[in-house]
């Protein structure tokens, strides 16, 4: 019997549409050559707008890539033009400075034909290291939710009309205000003096996170208006109460790779840490010493070490763990004396003058601490209060504001919107319609980082250059440039930086000026004639220290709990907000993604019948917390170390509560992808915003309440976590740890042979120790033991590999957004996370202590399996290890040996490699991956609308930022790790074009690169004299599950603390 079924193609080809028939009868459409369409006398006539021309052409913008060499104006132009420095397929890499008001450091931009894809560290002319909120920013230069021109009353306008506005605003009575955050640039200070003289108005700052108290208490203890300059590397121990200086306190951006520098085991003196704090932070996971406090008995805390420092005892804590540690900490400063440090994240002025006479009866000043001419978080807290008071009675006739958020970020938010609505001409300098934007008359956009000039300096000595990278892709104009224009004064914003430079800079020396351009390729200068920093040195005040103890003293609690405002390490104030790749990139503590939440102590959650464990179906309890008269619901995390009585919630969250256009992915979204709506019919935003829960003390915020209320609402919520496991649970052969007495006593034996990092062996039946006795004594190493034939890699051309040392890996998570920016990896927003279904190439695994083990299992009759399950619990205060996992390379590769098609091979050198087009996605390599680091692609999230607020492939405008050396993965294949093989092949090639061999010095990966502790170092493993291949030798290496005789290429160093052996 015949069979009549018929099989179609898809709906056109069903319905027999005309388009179809067409297409099908030519069954190979000939399209025109480029030549040929480039050769059309029509092209040079039409008129196409730029951003139309953009995203249909696919011309890219080649010659803004020029403008950050030299000049300031230049058109996009088609590649029948080609600028003589730009070369299809080859990177150009850019000097630069990033600023955004906390984080500040020196940059390499990297650009493909004019596109900035990468953010990467400057480690040869830089200062500071790209950290995740850093290296993030580059998506923030395509996003579609920038304001693209200027805009009066909401309705799009020209920039005459915008100044017109402004000039007759600034003409009518009232308080005229300009309001910023804090100002680094000199030719933006010069520009702000000379419009305040010009228009007769006042220059406000303020900051998002206020560091007022340092300076505060640095003027009243030096004589000097600065914040206070930390040098991490000059010190071998290190107390800190409060500040998590490797994450988000102070310019942590410059402390996390100064204080590493001290961490190696190797070195004659390795740093000590200790750490006070009631929320497990980034620095406390990587302290030596931790104690939990309460955020009411930090204060208490540093009187405590004052008198014992000063006096040699103290009365505030007479016994229990606090009053050891504390005697502890103060033991090993003294110690250390001049080389010690002190560090408070206190934002109390009676806090900080405590730290700074530490400081100088440890005699540190001058080592360890500075009090120079560092201009960093000038935000003045009591002039702002004064604006917002001053607004709200109708006393401020004009207020431009700069790069500010009060509408969001104020303690009294609702104040500062309504005292906005009282101002007759408000203008907004910024990126975004955001919540203060959007209640502003005009809103003068300014371009991204990437696209503009501008010079900073932090201490009037070092100026480093920001340059644009990429033509302005909006109508925009910096503020600088807006400024001048109020202030009638004819100039630009380029020759305004060049004038910094060279006062009798004219256009004439554009490009002339080799000193300029030497400059800009280091991407700093030495200002000239900068005044050296004048040294003041007050006497001790005792009667103000005394003061100043008897104020902290007096701080009480009558609640049961407190609460903690901290800031996270991606997310930080919330100015990035809708960036997906901050989203998503778990925080380096919780392991929690796309989410704000309530932290706790498991023994305060358990008290209250809380839900502690977190799962894909396993969802947070929702708790109310109430503070200073506010209330809001979260859910609630288990969080080992976080101190009893206490609750910590991050700062940053909540943003778009008005629905404002900030960027996509800043919103919750529903399984299918879809926003999640209030009840105002608005997006709902993710977390809520706990600024105002800070409580203003002495006209100073302080991140802290010390009475607070929980109630459990009965009420669940699905949290998304890419770590649910807390603990390796025993298994020493993942985690090798010891203490530096330890590790010093067998420093010189042999790699595999001391105790602290014994190499695995596999009995045997051969005398191998030659005692004439074939025992359980007898074995050989596991790579003696070959399953199947090995790969001739050793010694045989290149061999990349990579090693990882816990000891300085701080858990920072740059290498993880590098990683994924580098490589197009796909963000796949929150409920794929929930599902476990992250693509993430590279992943931190963040392992916590537990209290039990199988010897005390033995000790009190437990069972093996009775015992590790008990070993899945955390400690109450564990200690904690960071350990980067990617795909290990492995010469005797599992996944290899079960792939049906061969899409996963090995190469010759060393590389395991996927083929994605010869994959069929049977996911055995998953399967077989004891690393479990092979990711599946579920979807198509290019084009899936369940992604289109999360993905950024899904927007027209922000996959510019994709890497086009790598290609963007399919649905139903596998993806992992490639070692960044399209940079080890470009190395090759620019090694090739030299003429020399390839060196160390030439090839990285983008972990490697953005890593700012150098605890992961790439190279070629056959390269005797590599970094890498002198730590493959290093005693400390080892194999993560080396028992199973895979032979990776990556390899791990053991962490050593620096701990008393009674602590370990």
């Amino acid at each position: 019997m015949a069979n009549n079924k018929r099989y179609w193609t898809g709906l056109d080809d069903l319905h027999q549409t005309e388009a179809f028939r067409e297409l099908q009868g030519r069954e190979f459409p000939q399209h025109k050559s480029l030549d040929e369409s480039l050769s059309n006398e029509s092209m040079t006539t039409a008129n196409t707008g730029r951003r139309d021309f953009l995203k249909f052409m696919g011309f890219s913008l080649a010659a803004a890539t020029l403008a950050a060499c030299e000049t300031p104006v230049i058109k996009s132009i088609p590649y029948t033009n080609k600028p003589a420095d730009v070369t299809p397929g080859v990177a150009n890499h850019y000097a630069s400075t990033f600023y955004n008001g906390y984080d500040y450091c020196n940059v390499f931009v990297k650009t493909r034909e004019g596109r900035p894809i990468f953010i990467n560290n400057n480690r040869k002319t830089g200062v500071g290291h790209a950290n995740a909120r850093v290296n993030s920013s580059v998506l923030g230069l395509y996003d579609s939710a920038r304001l693209n021109g200027p805009r009066l009353n909401g309705a799009e306008t020209t920039w005459g009309s915008i100044d017109q506005y402004v000039a007759s605003g600034l003409q009518g009575p009232g308080r005229k205000v300009l309001l910023t955050n804090t100002i680094l640039s000199p030719s933006l200070q010069r520009t702000i003096q000379r419009f305040c003289e010009v228009n007769g108005a006042e220059h406000v700052m303020v900051d998002a996170i206020s560091h007022g108290a340092l300076r505060v208490a640095a003027l009243k203890h030096s004589g000097k208006n600065v914040f206070p300059s930390y040098e991490f590397k000059e010190a071998t121990m290190v107390a800190s109460v409060g500040a998590d200086f490797l994450g988000t306190w102070g310019d942590s951006a410059y402390y996390e790779d100064e204080w590493v520098k001290t961490r190696l085991p190797e070195l004659e003196n390795m740093s000590r840490l200790h750490v006070f704090e009631s929320v497990m932070s980034l620095t406390g996971t990587n302290s030596d010493y931790r104690t939990m406090v309460k955020p009411s008995e930090q204060g208490k805390v540093l009187v405590a070490m004052h008198e014992l420092l000063s006096q040699g005892t103290q009365k505030q804590f007479s016994t229990g763990p606090i009053a050891a540690a504390i005697e502890k900490a103060v033991s090993d400063l003294k110690k250390a004396g001049r080389k010690a440090l002190v560090v408070s994240g206190m934002n109390d002025v009676e806090a900080q003058l405590l730290v700074a006479d530490m400081n100088r009866l440890l005699g540190a000043e001058g080592t360890t601490v500075k009090y120079g001419s560092n201009q960093l978080f000038q935000g003045d807290d009591r002039a702002f209060n004064t604006l917002v008071k001053d607004m709200n009675e109708g006393r401020v006739g004009a207020l431009l504001m700069f790069d500010v958020n009060p509408a969001y970020n104020a303690l009294d938010k609702e104040a500062f919107r309504k005292g906005l609505s009282n101002v007759n001409t408000t203008v907004y300098m910024g990126g975004f319609a955001d919540e203060t934007g959007s209640r502003c008359e005009a809103l003068a956009p300014t371009p991204h980082w990437l696209e503009s000039w501008n010079d900073l300096s932090i201490d009037g000595k070092r100026v480093d250059l920001v340059q644009p990278t990429i033509q302005p892709l909006f109508t925009t104009r910096p503020a600088g440039e807006s400024l001048m224009a109020w202030s009638q004064f004819e100039s630009d914003w380029y020759t305004e930086i060049r004038k910094t430079f060279n006062s009798d800079y004219t256009s004439d020396q554009m490009y002339s000026d080799l000193q300029w351009s030497s400059c800009l390729h280091d991407g700093y200068y030495m200002a000239k004639g900068a005044e050296a920093s004048t040294v003041v040195n007050p006497a001790r005040n005792l009667q103000a220290l005394q003061q100043a103890k008897e104020t902290l003293l007096a701080v009480k609690s009558d609640s049961q709990f407190e609460l903690d405002l901290y800031v996270k390490m991606c997310i930080g104030a919330g100015e990035q907000a809708g960036n997906p790749m901050l989203q998503e990139t778990p925080d380096p503590v919780t392991k929690v993604t796309w989410d704000n939440y309530v932290t706790m102590a498991r023994i305060d959650m358990e008290a209250m019948g809380l839900n502690t464990y977190i799962a894909q179906r396993d969802k947070a309890s929702v708790v109310k917390v109430t503070a200073n008269g506010k209330s809001i619901e979260l859910p609630a995390f288990m969080q080992p170390g976080q101190a009893p009585g206490t609750v910590g919630i991050a700062l940053g969250y909540g943003r778009g509560d008005g629905g404002e256009a900030i960027g996509r992915a800043a919103f919750q979204t529903e399984e299918n992808g879809e926003y999640v709506m209030t009840d105002e019919g608005l997006p709902m935003p993710i977390g809520g915003n706990v600024f105002g829960f800070a409580q203003m003390v002495n006209d100073l915020p302080r991140y802290a309440a010390y009475n607070v209320s929980i109630e459990p609402t009965g009420e669940e919520y699905p949290l998304a976590a890419t770590q649910i496991h807390n603990t390796v649970m025993d298994r020493g052969s993942v985690v090798k740890e010891t203490t530096l007495s330890a590790f010093k006593k067998e420093a010189d034996k042999p790699k595999g042979l001391a105790s602290w990092n014994r190499s695995h062996t596999l009995a045997v039946h051969e005398d191998v120790n030659g005692d004439g006795v074939i025992d359980a004594r007898d074995a050989k190493k596991t790579s003696a033991f070959d399953m199947w034939k090995s790969h001739p890699v050793e010694g045989v051309g290149h061999r990349w590999g990579m090693t990882v040392d816990l000891s300085t890996c701080t858990g920072c998570s740059a290498c993880v957004t590098a990683c994924h920016i580098e490589n197009n990896v796909p963000v796949v927003g929150k409920d794929e996370v929930r599902r476990h279904r992250d693509m993430h190439w590279l992943r931190i695994d963040r392992y916590y202590a537990s209290d039990w083990s199988q010897e005390r299992g033995e000790e009190e009759g437990v069972g093996v399996i009775a015992s590790y399950t008990k070993m899945e619990d955390p400690s109450a205060n564990p200690q904690t290890v960071h350990m980067p996992m990617m795909c290990q390379h492995c010469n005797h590769a599992p996944c290899e040996t079960v792939c049906p098609v061969a899409a996963t091979t090995h190469s010759n050198e060393g590389l395991n490699q996927m083929t994605y087009n010869r994959c069929i996605g049977t996911r055995y390599c998953a399967n077989n991956c004891p690393y479990k680091v092979r990711r599946f692609n579920w979807f198509n999230y290019q084009g899936y609308s369940k992604f289109q607020h999360s993905n950024p492939a899904q927007d027209s405008l922000t996959r510019m930022v994709l890497n086009p050396d790598v290609t963007v993965r399919a649905r139903g294949v596998i993806e992992k790790c490639s070692m960044c093989i399209q940079m080890i092949q470009s190395s090759k090639l620019e090694a090739k074009k030299q003429g020399v061999p390839l060196t160390d010095d030439m090839v990285s990966c983008a972990c490697s690169d953005a890593c700012p502790t150098n605890a992961i170092s790439f190279g070629d493993l056959n390269d005797i004299k590599s970094v890498v291949s002198e730590r493959s030798k290093n005693n400390r290496s080892y194999h993560a599950l080396e028992e199973i005789g895979v032979q990776p290429n990556i390899f791990y160093m053991t962490k050593v603390r620096n701990v008393d052996e009674s602590q370990a």
